[in-house]
């Protein structure tokens, strides 16, 4: 059941069995890293849970108009709640109607089902807003949450949900599934290692051409130790062009790039992320003493949150290749 969802059959099974159960809980939280399937698991399911005969059958009256496209439903019994355009959150205004519709009996199904993206977003004001209704649910209603970080949800909300945990998915599956769509096999291996598990992730590297991103990290590192780090750092595109969105990409391909230098430097190349460049790598570390690399490493996780604030984009990335060129010539 639910095929087209890779992976994760223990959650399937959870999800087979609330089907049948006549005692349910009112609330679920999918919770997990971005791209492993949880929207698409919930929605899904949510076809399955508003189908008449209790399967998700295409014959059935409730299923035909339940209605699939690039990811939207529209069915009388379904609410999807997502964050706004431009908004990095969920907002108040949001819980508010969304508990007006509480008011509201199943039109079609027995049941109703509202999923709720990236309820990790929601601040204070909002969350407490939604635990009103989480509080009281309505009778036949059932919310999904959908959360990369748990962390972020209110203890409260969190005491009164069922949690499902998502997992990244072995290498060979999202290698697998890259293949089926047409991705050349040694780049499908590289991305589906770099994505960490994460199908949608591997996708969007792949959209987002990351290999090439990949290269242009490779090149810094080679020309590394820098004779004159000011001049040549002036008018690298990597530092004078990139967008934040580039820039965010550039450094964590950088940051998988030290990490296996790392590894390879002290023997541990099994599981290497960039698992095409073993050759390469083994000659980026040779100049490198282990805890150059560390700090390395820890400058780049420090450049990767900056990149996440208002700073300068060309700072960062200028600031951050001076101290990587510092740490190389220790």
């Amino acid at each position: 059941m639910w095929d087209s969802v890779l992976g994760h059959e223990q959650n399937k099974e959870f999800l087979q069995n609330f089907l049948k159960a006549q005692a349910r809980p009112h609330a679920l939280l999918f919770c997990g890293a971005e791209g492993l399937g949880k929207k698409k698991l919930a929605l899904e399911f949510a076809k399955s849970f508003l189908c008449l005969n209790g399967v998700g059958n295409d014959g059935c009256e409730a299923c035909r108009l339940l209605n699939f496209a690039d990811g939207n439903v529209s069915h009388p019994d379904f609410i999807m709640v997502e964050r706004l355009p431009e908004k990095r959150e969920l907002l108040i205004d949001q819980m508010r109607e969304l508990i007006k519709q509480a008011a509201y009996a199943p039109v079609l199904s027995k049941n109703k089902i509202c999923i709720i993206e990236d309820a990790d977003t929601m601040r204070e004001a909002a969350a407490n807003s939604f635990l009103k209704l989480l509080e009281e649910p309505p009778d036949g209603w059932l919310i999904i949450l959908l959360a990369s970080s748990e962390d972020k949800l209110l203890t409260t909300i969190l005491s009164r949900v069922v949690k499902l945990r998502f997992n990244p998915l072995a290498v060979a599956d999202v290698k697998q599934l890259l293949v089926e769509r047409g991705i050349a096999d040694q780049e499908s291996e590289v991305l589906a290692r770099i994505s960490e598990g994460s199908v949608g992730a591997a996708l969007n590297l792949h959209q987002q051409q990351a290999l090439e991103y990949r290269q242009t990290a490779i090149s810094f590192l080679e020309a590394l130790p820098l004779e004159m780090p000011l001049n040549y750092l002036a008018g690298r595109t990597w530092v004078e062009k990139y967008e934040r969105s580039e820039a965010i990409l550039f450094v964590k391909l950088l940051q998988l790039l030290l990490r296996d230098m790392l590894f390879v430097k002290i023997g541990m190349t099994a599981n290497l992320y960039n698992c095409d460049l073993q050759e390469i790598l083994t000659a980026l570390c040779g100049g490198w003493q282990p805890q150059g690399l560390k700090k390395a490493l820890a400058a780049v996780s420090d450049a990767y949150k900056a990149l996440n604030t208002t700073t300068g984009v060309k700072l960062i990335l200028e600031n951050l290749a001076m101290k990587i060129d510092n740490f190389r010539k220790e």
